[in-house]
């Protein structure tokens, strides 16, 4: 059960026009040895996707450094990082962090979104055994955050992020989201990569988003949607069945719930997965 830790830095509500992305000028600290590990495993993972026939970009990417809430403003602070340091530290190398410090690995922010269906289902996607992170796992909707997004004279709109994102993966248009609210900031208890978790309502049925993912001749991210039923006993046997499941999908399926269900269902959601309480107080997940 290890395997579904994730940490939970932040839960609330906060909706479009409450989540700001401040650019700072911290990239990550000099360090050579940290920099020759992010080189060989860089290596390493090019010739895996020549092997595999996949494509791998090294785009730049926004850095988490630290955030608050201020005013009823989620504020998070970011520099500047890139895919490769990601593979490198958080994805590849997170056994070593010890040695080097979390502080100084990529940590890149991620934006994870739950679809919530006009028909009462929550939905995942099972990802491409093509993709290069959590092939084949049950994930959320999303990616990471671009710091192309965030530079300055640039006016950085997470929620339009997260809709872009739901375009390419799902083919979902502006017009049917119904609502989009960030429940909170989670993180991958063994990979510490922070994600920002969305819950997106849709207009559209869980048949209609099936067969329309079905019906793409393009290459998706995702290879299936997965569904859950938007009820307070249907989760813990959904993540208990579906393993692989990434840790980000089970923490957002424990804030959905915790929003709609309550803070006695998130703590009994905590107990039935991993055998104890998560602590008066505490929104810990496994951790």
């Amino acid at each position: 059960m290890d395997a579904l830790r994730f940490i939970v830095d932040l839960a609330g509500c906060f909706e479009p026009g409450q989540v700001r992305i401040a650019r700072t000028d911290e990239d990550m600290p000099a360090n050579p040895a940290l920099e020759a590990m992010i080189a060989r495993t860089w290596d390493a993972c090019l010739r895996e996707a020549r092997v595999r026939d996949i494509e791998l970009f090294n785009g730049r990417l926004a850095r988490y450094l630290r955030h608050r809430v201020d005013g009823g403003m989620l504020i998070v602070e970011v520099g500047a990082t890139d895919y490769a340091a990601f593979l490198g530290t958080n994805y590849y190398n997170a056994y070593r962090a010890a040695e080097f410090g979390w502080e100084n690995y990529a940590n890149p922010l991620g934006t994870s979104a739950t679809l919530i269906t006009s028909d009462g289902w929550l939905l995942y996607g099972r990802r491409s055994r093509r993709v290069a992170c959590h092939a084949g796992y049950v994930h959320t909707f999303g990616g990471g955050l671009e710091f192309a997004e965030v530079e300055p004279g640039s006016r950085c709109d997470v929620f339009g992020s997260v809709l872009r994102e739901l375009r390419e993966e799902v083919s979902l248009t502006a017009d049917e989201v119904e609502r989009m609210v960030c429940i909170g900031l989670i993180r991958d208890a063994a990979l510490r990569q922070p994600e920002l978790i969305f819950d997106v309502h849709v207009r559209a049925t869980r048949g209609q988003l099936e067969a329309r993912l079905e019906a793409s001749t393009s290459a998706h991210e995702h290879d299936a949607l997965v569904a859950l039923r938007d009820e307070p006993e249907a989760a813990v046997p959904f993540i208990l069945a579906h393993r692989p499941i990434a840790p980000v999908a089970v923490g957002a399926i424990c804030l959905h719930g915790l929003s709609r269900f309550g803070m006695a269902w998130y703590e009994a959601t905590v107990c039935a997965l991993w055998g104890r309480p998560a602590g008066e107080g505490s929104l810990r997940g496994g951790g």
